[in-house]
């Protein structure tokens, strides 16, 4: 067998080329007589070129010294919890003396510009660093959701400040490779990324070393406006992206390493559809010829039996295995089973799952969820491989770890992990490589929820999708570079330039500027001039004001739906819902009305104002309240001002004198004694109940009607869907203080064109909105609703959670006179509490898991304004004790197929019913998988309700015909 091969070619006629094939010794091996030779398109030009134009290295440059503050007087600095010895040690050091406050709500009354938190000790050690990181990141989790929920600390900024986290190449690796911090504070900053995105300004990141010449440097990083910093000996550094090294990784005899053909390579995520894609890239392009693919579904997952007959016919033997990698010991018992014959010498860890959310709406368990694949499976794998001689440890990442991503902060968490743990490997001399993604193209997997909204929202910020042959180009150089933690992704140029929007991922990269420098970016032509928004509303008499942000708001959120630049396409009086603006898209259109008014907004802002026309009078009120006479340069939240630099701020704070601590006094005022802070007090303490007891007895002093006559207008129904032949969908919201018409932004435009849906908001939520005295009274309300919004045609009643009590309660008053519903629909609805949750003094029943959880979360993203609180204590008292009646309309019990950690599947419905499962939990099955259950609604309508003679479905019926 000839060991070298020499190839000679010459070209014949045309495109064609001749090729003779000989040994080293010139001996003839082979002949091709013609070869047809075609051009190279552009793409795949494109292809080829594709590690240089989109592989980056995160790097952290050095900042410039800040200039030193113009008073005399040191800033003032806040602290949340007990200092430990080492932040202690660290803040006296920096000669920095805070005030201590035992939690952000006590620090809320009259808080410093700048407040420092640090991450409890861990205590990691082995295996117990996966538990570590999760502890961690759920402690940055519920500081953050504490933060945001008091409205009253939108002017200071919070720090949270680690040692070790981050890796700066300022380090010795002796250093990395002995330290758990990176490993189990990394999740800690994706988080935080993802939060800083969300809520531009309102947080920081420092990382700081043990060296005594940072302490200076921390002082200034307090102080300034960067989003994310690191001190190393006395330096303070930045973070950005360069261009990737070509430098191929060596084994120890020089040789690059390499995949060998004889070995086994395990592919994570392997029955899914990218991990399919790179075991197919491993057996064509790197020759492996013995594959172990591991996913959740095994064999039995769609396309896995066509993939392994075609790799198999490509000379590869693949063995694919159902095993939940992050199970360390099924793990351990998957890689026993790979023959010494072909030993394993390469991983591709691709595994991951999404469940996405704004920070104020995860939960620890939504949390975790995202973590285990990621994070548990991730350490597993690196500590059971320790002994094995692998060529290639690949991490699939993302670029949510390495820039944040609004909606995403557990999967930025889970991601950060892996950037650390590549580092951590490659300090140790063991091959790592996390690749930080961007985008892609493909329709499947992890992207096969994306929807335009999704995939607009990322051209915003700056990517741009990558089509398959680039991902595999970039894997290829990457996986044989000496990089340790590599961005693949296609950067849009005019999207980076304009990228200084505040949350935009790229505006965190150093050169853009901080976060908050280039927000006069989003007011368009004349920022720099007399023409910002700012400078025109000082300008314009004060009856004039709402006409002019009247337009701004219209023009913003016509580019938040993707419409483009211009406000004809949003109409003033139409909600935003309606229009398909979802809970992201509200933090980014909130955002960017902070950032052109330089308002602190409130996180319900489009909840509580649901049109144009709402947010422009709310956005005019808070202006001719909070506004400067003349306007000048946006203040940064947490920036030295005068107040911070030792100045008069509504009376001096107590400061550490000595060395010696000094607790903050009390919070006091109507502020801190307000009913939304006191019920978020009682959640926090364990006593959602008196919670409860709180503003049950507040809303029994609102306002009520008695009739659907007295309400007056009811509100009107929110249009999410037209067109289609079925009979039309009203939907009712729940009944939690975060409930509204945006829980179907998604669910409704999922059945545009195959039926008519619309939304029938519950009275009472919105300021000046009376409440209902009885039930009665508002059953009969939205039963009027119905009847106005149906006219003559069939419909269907839908609600999910306490919606469904809703959709039914109506049933039953329409079916009382005569009027029958097409169906009935309830999305996964749970029984009510058996008492009252306001109580009448006697004793105290145990709350429901799924009630529980609902206070809780409302006392997390509440507005501070009460309304909503108290709407919902007064409709859980009249729902209280309340038991439905069997209908005459058919009912469809729509089941969420995965349960909540800690709260038991929604009991079987009583009354007569069909049962439909659908994926998703009990949130879930209206975000991530809205068009899967719509249109299993919709598909069980249309089989399930008899046919007229003209095609349509059969409408609502009078009994008494």
């Amino acid at each position: 067998m000839a060991r070298t091969l020499r190839v000679r070619v010459s070209r014949t006629e045309g495109n064609r080329a001749r090729l003779e094939l000989t040994d080293g010794t010139g001996a003839p091996v082979a002949t091709v007589r013609s070869l047809v030779l075609r051009p190279l398109s552009r793409e795949q030009l494109n292809g080829v070129r594709a590690h240089s134009d989109c592989l980056f290295r995160p790097d952290w440059t050095r900042l410039p010294d800040s200039p030193a503050l113009m008073s005399g007087k040191p800033p003032l600095y806040g602290l949340l919890g007990e200092p430990g010895p080492w932040l202690s040690d660290t803040l006296l050091r920096s000669g920095i003396r805070p005030t201590v406050y035992t939690d952000p709500a006590s620090a809320a009354a009259d808080a410093p510009a700048v407040v420092v938190a640090c991450p409890p000790l861990t205590g990691a050690d082995g295996t117990d660093r996966a538990s570590a990181a999760h502890r961690a990141t759920g402690w940055a989790l519920r500081l953050a959701q504490d933060w945001l929920a008091e409205e009253r600390l939108a002017g200071s900024r919070l720090v949270v400040l680690t040692s070790g986290a981050v890796t700066t190449g300022a380090e010795p690796d002796k250093s990395i490779r002995n330290d758990d911090a990176a490993l189990v504070h990394a999740p800690v900053w994706g988080l935080l990324r993802s939060a800083q995105t969300e809520n531009p300004g309102r947080f920081s990141l420092i990382d700081v070393d043990d060296r005594p010449a940072s302490a200076g440097a921390l002082a200034r990083a307090l102080t300034s406006p960067e989003p994310q910093t690191a001190v190393r000996h006395g330096v303070a550094y930045v973070p950005r992206l360069v261009r990737a090294s070509h430098t191929a990784t060596v084994a120890a005899d020089g040789a690059p390493r390499r995949l060998r053909p004889d070995g086994t390579v395990l592919v994570t995520g392997g029955s899914g559809s990218l991990g399919m894609e790179f075991a197919r890239h491993l057996v064509v392009a790197h020759g492996v010829r013995h594959l172990l693919l591991a996913g959740r579904r095994g064999a039995d997952a769609p396309g896995v039996a066509e993939l392994c007959a075609e790799l198999t016919g490509l000379g590869a033997e693949v063995t694919v295995t159902a095993c939940d990698v992050a199970d360390r010991t099924a793990l351990a018992a998957l890689l026993a089973s790979v023959p010494e014959a072909h030993p394993l010498t390469g991983v591709v860890h691709t595994a991951g799952v999404l469940d996405d959310g704004v920070i104020p709406a995860l939960t620890q368990e939504r949390l975790d969820r995202v973590l285990r694949p990621k994070v548990d499976a991730a350490l597993a794998l690196h500590e059971l491989t320790r002994g094995s001689d692998l060529a290639v440890f690949a991490l699939f990442s993302s670029v949510a770890g390495v820039f944040g991503s609004g909606g995403q902060g557990n999967y930025a968490a889970a991601n950060s992990f892996l950037d650390a743990l590549a580092q951590h490997r490659r300090a140790l001399g063991l091959p790592g490589t996390s690749l930080a993604w961007g985008p892609w193209q493909q329709s499947g997997g992890m992207t096969a929820a994306l929807r335009d909204a999704d995939l607009r929202r990322m051209a915003r910020s700056g990517f741009v999708p990558l089509r398959t042959e680039e991902g595999l180009s970039l894997f290829d150089t990457a996986v044989e570079g000496q990089d340790a933690v590599l961005v693949a992704a296609r950067l849009d140029p005019a999207a980076t330039g304009a990228s200084g929007a505040p949350g935009a991922p790229l505006s965190r990269v150093p050169g853009q500027g901080p976060v908050r420098r280039a927000s006069a970016s989003l007011t368009g032509p004349g920022t720099d001039g007399e023409d910002s928004l700012r400078r025109r509303l000082a300008a314009t008499p004060p009856g004039e004001r709402g006409a002019l942000l009247l337009s701004q708001v219209r023009a913003e959120a016509a580019l938040a739906l993707g419409h483009g630049a211009g406000e004809s396409a949003v109409e003033a009086d139409r909600a935003l819902a309606e229009l398909g603006l979802d809970s992201l898209a509200a933090v980014e259109l909130r955002n960017r009305l902070a950032a052109l008014t330089g308002l602190a907004l409130p996180a319900t802002l489009l909840f509580d104002c649901p049109t144009p026309r709402g947010v422009a009078a709310h956005l005019e009120e808070r202006w001719s309240q909070e506004a400067p006479e003349a306007p000048g340069p946006l203040a940064v939240p947490g920036t030295i001002g005068p107040h911070a630099a030792g100045g008069a701020r509504g009376g001096a704070l107590p400061r550490w004198q000595d060395g010696a601590t000094e607790r903050a006094p009390a919070t006091k005022g109507t502020d801190a004694d307000s009913l939304s802070a006191l019920f978020r007090t009682a959640c926090a303490r364990g006593k959602a109940w008196d919670g409860m007891v709180l503003l049950t007895i507040a809303a029994r002093f609102r306002e009520v009607f008695e009739g659907a006559e007295a309400l007056g207008s009811s509100p009107s129904a929110v249009t999410l869907a037209t067109g289609g032949s079925g009979p039309r969908l009203i939907c009712f919201p729940a009944l939690s203080a975060l409930s509204g018409p945006h829980e179907y932004a998604r669910f409704g435009p999922a059945l545009q064109g195959r039926r008519p849906v619309s939304v029938l908001p519950n009275p009472g939520f919105l300021p000046q909105e009376l409440l209902p005295a009885t039930l009665g009274a508002f059953v009969a309300a939205q039963a009027a609703s119905v009847r106005a919004s149906a006219g003559d045609e069939p419909f269907v009643l839908l609600g999910r959670s306490a919606g469904g009590w809703v959709a039914h309660a109506v049933a039953e008053e329409l079916e009382s006179t005569g009027l029958t519903p097409s169906a009935v629909v309830l999305i996964d609805t749970y029984p009510g509490e058996e008492s009252g949750l306001g109580g009448n003094g006697g004793h105290r029943p145990a709350l429901s898991a799924m009630t529980a959880g609902m206070l809780e979360n409302s006392a997390q993203f509440a507005s501070a304004e009460t309304g909503r609180l108290t709407a919902m204590a007064g409709y859980l008292e009249l729902y209280a004790g309340w038991k439905p009646t069997e209908l005459t309309a058919p009912t469809l019990f729509v089941r969420a197929g995965d349960r909540l950690p800690g709260i038991e599947a929604a009991e079987p419905w009583s009354l007569p019913h069909s049962e439909i499962t659908v994926p998703g939990d009990h949130f879930t099955v209206l975000e991530d998988h809205s068009r899967t259950t719509a249109l299993a609604v919709h598909t069980w309508l249309s089989e399930h309700l008899r046919v007229d003679a003209s095609g349509g479905e059969s409408q609502g019926h009078d009994r008494e015909a």
